[in-house]
This record gives structure tokens, C-alpha cells and sequence, in this order.
């Protein structure tokens, strides 16, 4: 049995979101699954019960904090992440309540997978 933790990349702009995603895979604790759609996320938040979410800004079916609050009606106990260029006051306010992790860059790079990796692991532990 593997102790992999499952994340779910959700957004339908994978193409540009290279090198974050080659870093969260590179992880060898994480098992990335990209999806495209909200109701994609929904579907596999209930499925694999993944340990977190990163949620583009807006992907086919809703838009970031509408599938936030989507995914924690599913599973309470989710960690999110959203890619997104509010203005950090803003997305703080905007996303207040959710316990959203972190918000990311809409294009984050190796680095960023790499702080988001290190915060989920304070709060969620492998092993």
C-alpha cells in the first residue's frame, strides 16, 4: 500500500503550468492528478479523497473559490490552494473562512511547488 499523498491539479491551462507540475511530481510523497473541470474535481475529491486541492483562478464549470467551497462541502477536510492574481488583501477577504492554504501566482513556478509542498506538510504530515 502506498503512502502517497493525492493532489489534485485543477485547471484547463496545464500547458502553462509546466514546470509547477513537473515539481509537485517530481515529489516522490505526491500523486498529481490533473483535471479540467469542476465538476471533474468534484467527482474525484469524493472518489480519492485527495489530500489537496490546487484550484486554478477559473476552469470550465466554476470559478476558484466556488469550487473551494464545493470541495469542502465533499470533504471537510481538504486543503486547498488557488492560482490567482487578486491582489493579496483581497484574496485574503475574498477567500476568508475557507482555510484556503495559499493563493499562487497563475503561473507559479518549481519554487512555489516547492513552499506549497513545505505548508502542506506542516499541516498534513506523510508517514
Amino acid at each position: 500500500m502506498s503512502n502517497r499523498q493525492i493532489i489534485l491539479l485543477v485547471t484547463s491551462r496545464a500547458d502553462q503550468l509546466a514546470a509547477f507540475e513537473q515539481a509537485l511530481r517530481s515529489d516522490a510523497n505526491v500523486e498529481l492528478i490533473t483535471i479540467g473541470t469542476a465538476e471533474e474535481a468534484i467527482d474525484a475529491a469524493v472518489r480519492l479523497v485527495p489530500v489537496m486541492a490546487i484550484v486554478d483562478q477559473q476552469v470550465p464549470g466554476g470559478q476558484a473559490l466556488e469550487i473551494v467551497q464545493r470541495l469542502l462541502s465533499v470533504n471537510a477536510f481538504i486543503h486547498t490552494a488557488v492560482l490567482t492574481d487578486m491582489d493579496a488583501a483581497v484574496f485574503h477577504e475574498r477567500s476568508e473562512g475557507l482555510g484556503v492554504l495559499a493563493g499562487l501566482p497563475l503561473r507559479p513556478d518549481s519554487a512555489d511547488a516547492a513552499d506549497l509542498l513545505a505548508k502542506l506538510r506542516e499541516m498534513a504530515p506523510v508517514g
